[in-house]
């Protein structure tokens, strides 16, 4: 069986999603590092990094980053621009289902709504790879549509331009089991007509706080909105930007006092 994530994001679809204009990027780059409050040269894994345009800005202030993808299209495009832009960073062919590192990662970002494709156990598995992928203190960054202001939309019906072609998505809201449907038709200026539907799993608060609590991360803060660190206005806040950190295994007992809390950062 061929899943829609796998088919869907080529260069078909490259053509329908204008590139955000760069001010935009650098806006939410400065939300993320405001965020992780990392230190220069720390090591940050992209998961779905997409276009890599994250990836390139945040290695441009100085971390390291790693971009991981399963679009060929997508990694192509965001090797070529790193390169263009004089960046060495590497870049990753893989599924985040079997990202397999090792306490590598002082963060790890998972940025536009790539969290949800799959269904609620498999989900539950990517954030125990990215668990896995963290060293303990490190912090997940994870960026998603708001469930509770999503639905107030639906259903919906949109039409819009891209590079070459016209699009028209459908989407409704499957409230049993909490996934947005998506039905997209592309019409290309070469006559050709694509069809495809997909759904992506989307979350309340408290789902996914509970799902990072069972897999041993502390949510540390919630943002509706960049411009608005911190807070979170419910069913009024279209995005949940959740920072959660890899809880540190509890020390065990009769451990000297060195073992307090905090003291810990400095070897992170």
């Amino acid at each position: 069986k061929v899943f829609w994530w796998e088919e869907l994001f080529n260069d078909d679809y490259l053509r329908t999603v204008p590139v955000p204009p760069m001010r935009w990027v650098r806006e939410q780059c400065d939300f993320i590092e405001q965020r992780l409050g990392l230190a220069k040269g720390a090591a940050i894994l992209d998961v779905g990094c997409g276009l890599g345009l994250h990836a390139i800005e945040l290695t441009r202030r100085g971390y390291v980053v790693v971009g991981l993808d399963f679009s060929l299209s997508m990694l192509s495009r965001a090797a070529d621009e790193a390169q263009n832009q004089g960046y060495k960073i590497n870049f990753l062919h893989a599924d985040m289902r079997e990202m397999n590192f090792e306490g590598a990662f002082d963060a790890v970002l998972v940025w536009g709504t790539t969290l949800g494709y799959f269904d609620d156990e498999v989900n539950k598995t990517v954030i125990e790879r990215v668990h896995r992928a963290l060293k303990p203190g490190g912090l997940f960054l994870i960026d998603v549509v708001n469930r509770d202001y999503a639905v107030r939309t639906q259903p919906n019906l949109v039409w819009f331009q891209g590079d070459g072609c016209i699009v028209m998505e459908e989407t409704s809201f499957n409230h049993i089991n909490s996934r947005l449907v998506v039905k997209r038709n592309v019409i290309l200026d070469d006559g050709r007509q694509k069809e495809t539907q997909y759904s992506i799993r989307l979350y309340a608060l408290h789902e996914l706080g509970q799902v990072l609590h069972q897999r041993g991360f502390r949510v540390v803060e919630v943002s509706g909105r960049e411009c608005m660190p911190g807070v979170f206005f419910g069913a009024d806040s279209p995005k949940m930007m959740i920072v959660a950190e890899r809880r540190v295994a509890p020390a065990q007992p009769a451990q000297p006092s060195t073992s307090a809390k905090g003291e810990g950062e400095t070897s992170a």
